[in-house]
């Protein structure tokens, strides 16, 4: 676990010292991945069903070791919201969101929604209006050996890391940002987002994000947002995908808890810089799933012929017995 932890799949890695060096390679296998594992062991994969643990049975079964029993999204799962980078479409609009951090980690995502229905690799298909969150920057701080210092951010100036999201953005059409709304604050000189533009002639541009953390009088929460955009669509399918080069998304967000005070939120004191930088981008584009209406099923009517008394009904003799049939079957 503390290799898999924010490493990409099939990529080779060096190990730092004080784990020997050596070279290291995370492959991901699954029960698919090893045919013969249920030719020689039919009763495996009911086995592994059977674990009690909803969460034990993702991470043996399906590779998912990123799900925390308790977590806070424990509906974020990488076989469905981590996916591999494409090539995104130029007419997709792109935009980018912040939560500002110096002595804790900052963290910038960039996003791009589909404007429709997209295969984006052989069976990964992103349906119109999702989110893709193609590009990270996370401002952590790394050990001697370079591991993750987690919650320990790396002290950049604003005007450092207005420079750093230019550099990083240079091709792409952005077409506006959101940032926390602390950044905006004055306190006897220029505010973050005002040091953040001049540094950049301007260039990179925040408005205040929409901070709301959790559902009140009537309005949908930024968590019910993100909550529901990794819930999916009408279909099942994801509204909200992440490339696995965000290591940093697919590192944190899982590991997020609840509150213990306050069941509806998440516990601030963990790494949440990550996950509020996205609640920021679902709320600058608010998703509401459509719900379809189950069809309404045809009302039996039954009726006396008043000449022979011959008992008929709106259906057919056949529907009748096909509806029958489906009673019994539920």
């Amino acid at each position: 676990m503390t290799f898999i932890d924010g490493q990409q799949p099939m990529k080779v890695y060096q190990a730092a010292n004080s784990e020997g060096g050596m070279l290291r390679q995370f492959i991901p296998a699954r029960l698919e991945d090893n045919p013969s594992m249920e030719e020689n062991d039919p009763g495996y994969d009911a086995r592994l069903h059977g674990l009690g643990s909803e969460s034990l049975v993702r991470a043996m079964r399906h590779g998912d070791w990123d799900i925390i029993d308790g977590a806070f999204f424990d509906n974020f799962r990488q076989d469905r919201h981590v996916i591999k980078p494409f090539a995104i479409p130029e007419e997709w609009t792109r935009f980018r969101a912040g939560d500002w951090g110096s002595a804790r980690p900052f963290s910038f995502g960039w996003y791009a929604i589909a404007s429709d229905d997209y295969e984006a690799s052989p069976g990964v298909i992103i349906p119109r209006g999702a989110l893709v969150r193609y590009r990270e920057w996370y401002g952590v701080s790394t050990d001697k050996e370079g591991k993750f210092v987690p919650n320990q951010g790396v002290k950049m100036t604003a005007d450092a890391v207005g420079l750093g999201i230019l550099q990083r953005e240079r091709g792409d059409k952005i077409t506006y940002g959101v940032l926390d709304p602390a950044a905006f604050a004055k306190d006897g000189g220029p505010s973050i987002r005002e040091r953040i533009s001049k540094a950049t002639g301007h260039k990179v541009l925040f408005r205040p994000a929409d901070n709301k953390r959790v559902t009140a009088r009537g309005a949908m929460g930024g968590w019910d947002q993100m909550r529901s955009r990794l819930d999916g669509d009408e279909d099942g399918r994801p509204m909200l995908f992440f490339f696995d080069t965000c290591i940093h998304a697919i590192r944190t967000i899982p590991a997020l808890q609840h509150d213990e005070d306050k069941p509806e939120d998440l516990n601030t004191d963990m790494e949440d810089h990550v996950a509020d930088e996205v609640r920021y981008a679902c709320m600058s584009r608010p998703y509401l799933r459509v719900v379809r209406d189950k069809p309404k099923q045809q009302e039996i009517t039954f009726q006396a012929d008043e000449k022979t008394g011959v008992i008929k009904s709106n259906l057919t003799f056949a529907e009748l017995i096909k509806r029958q049939e489906r009673r019994r079957r539920a």
